[in-house]
This record gives C-alpha cells, structure tokens and sequence, in this order.
C-alpha cells in the first residue's frame, strides 16, 4: 500500500490537542482545525495538556515549545512516553534548524514555524493522523499475535 493508499484509510475526524500559552494563537488554531473537520481541545500549559491527556486520548498534539513552567521539549518526552502512538507537531517561533532535529529525534512528527500557513498545517495533520493510524493498527495486530 502507498502512501496516498494510507492517507484515504485514515479518515478525516481527528481528536487534535493544542497547547500553547499564547490565547490568540490557541483560539486561531482552535477555528482553523475545527474547519478542518477535526475536534479540538486547547490548553495553555503542560500542566492543563496533563489533564486532558489524563482522561481522553488525541490523534494529535500541537505542542508549543515555549510554555510556561515545563518547556514544551520536556512534556514532548513525557507524553510520548504516556502515549508513543500519538503524533506531536511542535510549534514555534524560532526557526531553529537544531532544535528541530532535537524534537523529531525526541519523536516529534515534524516542527513547525510560526506563523503556520493554514494548508501546511492541514497537509501536517493529515500526514500526522495517518501514521497514528498506521501506528495503532500495526500495535493492535501485534498485540493480537499472541492471544
């Protein structure tokens, strides 16, 4: 199966997390990726994204790097660690080649710079979603092997 294959199977709905400090940037992230036909829940730190991930699971982070507290590197390892399936975009306004290495290498999908032109982002979280996809269907047959 190629790629496009593996985009069309993964749908369209997504649960997306955003988190961010700046409340601008989260309410404009919050209309665009709703029009994206995603849902979307939104917090302004490590802390508020601790607690949705406690009680739902997310096709998708768009994590900030620069939050208040705990760095967004930091809860990139510690949510990947919590869920290794769920697909991490980071965001930032530092164009930092990097840095953006550091992120993917920590298991970031990719990294973004802000401002975001609204359909990279789409073409992001549509690649994004679709390897969560692939990651929890190959997880699901492996874990079905033995039982």
């Amino acid at each position: 199966m190629g790629w496009r294959e593996v985009v069309n199977r993964a749908g369209t709905k997504a649960r997306i997390l955003v988190v961010d400090d700046e409340a601008d940037i989260r309410q404009s992230l919050h209309r665009l990726i709703t029009r994206f036909g995603h849902s979307v829940k939104v917090a302004a730190s490590a802390e508020e994204a601790d607690m949705w991930l406690e009680t739902e699971r997310f096709d998708v982070c768009l994590l900030d790097i620069e939050l208040p507290r705990m760095s967004g590197r930091e809860f990139l390892k510690w949510a990947m660690s919590r869920d290794p399936e769920m697909a991490v975009i980071m965001l930032t306004g530092l164009d930092l080649p990097d840095l953006a290495i550091e992120c993917i290498d920590q298991g970031a999908r990719t990294y973004l710079v802000k401002p975001i032109e609204a359909e990279f982002l789409r073409l992001a979280l549509r690649d994004a979603i679709a390897m969560r996809r692939v990651l929890v269907e190959r997880n699901d047959l492996a874990g079905g092997v033995g039982t």
